[in-house]
Parts: structure tokens; sequence; C-alpha cells
């Protein structure tokens, strides 16, 4: 079918550019040929992050719990170094046992005490490893409760 509304040949152009330069990608009828083109990146990413309001006492108590997480980081170290101690103290113990003669009764009386020494020393880790425990279940149970705080606070209207 033949367009009616434009004869052949009779379209006017409406072009600021003669019908002799082509018209190039990136070329317009206001940009000077002195001047060098230029590419623009076909993406742009934005660095920027978007974080919602925050609290600082909800800053400053994360960083409370991450000071007493180090510490019983620390503790738990102490701890295991402890057990191995003992551990082995244990082994010398049975070690003392096993060579020790039943009739000499101050060679008993030695290992009775060094015996009765080591069982203080294992009551005092068991103690020891209770409150390091009692404080890991605190630090659980503050860090629950600033989740539910803080996390609800940041995204809510103040």
């Amino acid at each position: 079918m033949e367009s009616t509304t434009f004869a052949e040949g009779a379209a006017t152009s409406f072009s600021p550019r003669s019908k002799e330069a082509p018209c190039t990608p990136g070329s317009s009828p206001l940009s000077s040929p002195s001047r060098p083109r230029r590419r623009l990146p076909r993406h742009s990413y934005s660095r920027a992050a978007i974080v919602g309001p925050r609290l600082t006492a909800c800053d400053v108590q994360q960083g409370s719990l991450f000071d007493r997480k180090a510490a019983l980081d620390q503790d738990q170290v102490a701890i295991d170094r402890e057990r191995d101690a003992i551990e082995r103290e244990a082994q010398q113990l049975q070690a003392e046992l096993r060579a020790l003669d039943n009739t000499n009764t101050a060679a008993v009386a030695t290992y009775n005490a060094h015996s009765d020494a080591h069982n203080d020393r294992v009551a005092m880790h068991n103690r020891y490893v209770v409150a390091a425990n009692r404080a890991g279940m605190l630090l659980n149970g503050d860090s629950a409760e600033f989740m539910r705080y803080c996390d609800t606070l940041r995204y809510s209207q103040r």
C-alpha cells in the first residue's frame, strides 16, 4: 500500500544539516568539529551504601557486647590451658600411684598431699568454668535482647 500523505520526494526535511553531511552517531548540529568526541560510559554504579537510621546507644551497646565476647574468648583459652595442665598433673599422679610403696607411710602421706592439692586445683578450675559459662549465658541473653531492641528501632520512625 502506498502512502498518500507524501508524494515521492515531496517530504521536506526539517534538519538544519545539509543533505550532504551524513548524520553519524554522537554527532549533533551543536557540536563543534574542533572538540574531540568523548564516549560516555554505558553503565554507572553507585558506591553509596543505604543505611537506615540507628541509635547511638545501640552502637555503644554493640561495642560493649563485642568487648565482652573477646574477654570470654580469652577466658576460654585460659580454661583450655588449665585443663591441659590438670590432665598432665593427673597423669603424673597416676604414675606416682603405680610406683607408690604402700608400706611406706611417708610416701603415702606425700602422695595424699599431692592428690589433695590436685583435687583442690580441679575444684577451683570447675568453679571458674561454671562462672565462665554463666557469663557466656548472660552475654547470649544480652545479645538476644540487643537484637530485639536495636534491630527493630533501626527501621522504625523516630
